[in-house]
This record gives C-alpha cells, sequence and structure tokens, in this order.
C-alpha cells in the first residue's frame, strides 16, 4: 500500500493502533446530532483517527494473513488487496487535492 502511495508522490505516515482499544460503532448516531464529528465512546483512540474520515475500499477485506513477523508478505491475496487499496487512496487523494483546488 505504502508503496503504490509513494508511487504517486505521497508522502505517508504509519500509525499503528495494534493494542490500542477501539470500541465498535454502536450506531447511537450522537457524532451526528452533536455535529463534532466526535464519537460518543471517549474511553478510546478511534477520536484521535476520525473527523471527515472517508474510507477508501479495495478488491476485498483490507487485511492481509500471517502468523509470523515477515508471513504476511507471502499472502498474495493480501498483497493484490493492499496493492489495489493503494491505488484507490491515491486517486482519492489527488480527487480530493483537485476538488480543494478548483473550491
Amino acid at each position: 500500500m505504502f508503496a503504490e502511495l509513494e508511487r504517486e508522490g505521497i508522502e505517508t505516515k504509519l500509525v499503528e493502533l495494534s493494542g490500542k482499544r477501539i470500541h465498535g460503532c454502536t450506531a447511537c448516531y450522537r457524532c451526528f446530532a452533536n455535529k463534532d464529528r466526535r464519537c460518543a465512546v471517549k474511553e478510546d483512540a478511534a477520536n484521535d483517527c476520525i473527523g471527515e474520515m472517508i474510507i477508501p475500499g479495495s478488491i476485498y477485506w483490507n487485511i492481509g494473513v500471517g502468523r509470523e513477523i515477515g508471513e504476511v508478505e507471502k499472502d498474495e491475496e493480501g498483497v493484490s488487496t493492499m496493492r489495489t487499496l493503494g491505488r484507490n487512496m491515491a486517486w482519492l487523494l489527488k480527487a480530493l487535492k483537485a476538488a480543494r483546488g478548483a473550491a
């Protein structure tokens, strides 16, 4: 994924959420009612990651599978999915930049 973004000239930064508590959406709609673009659940890491977030898709679930360190690179389907995700992210970022320039 990072290789595809870098190939398109897009600077990347890895944010690891492993080990951090993230509560699933409860569909309470308080984020919508409060109009503050913040999740009503405050005791997890979600609010550090959201606000006007757009989640691009790929061709399948955005995961790779591996048990040991480095094994995920042998998951051909996972690697292909991540490449597609990277291309989709690059397209989305360029489209957003172009839209800002046109506004």
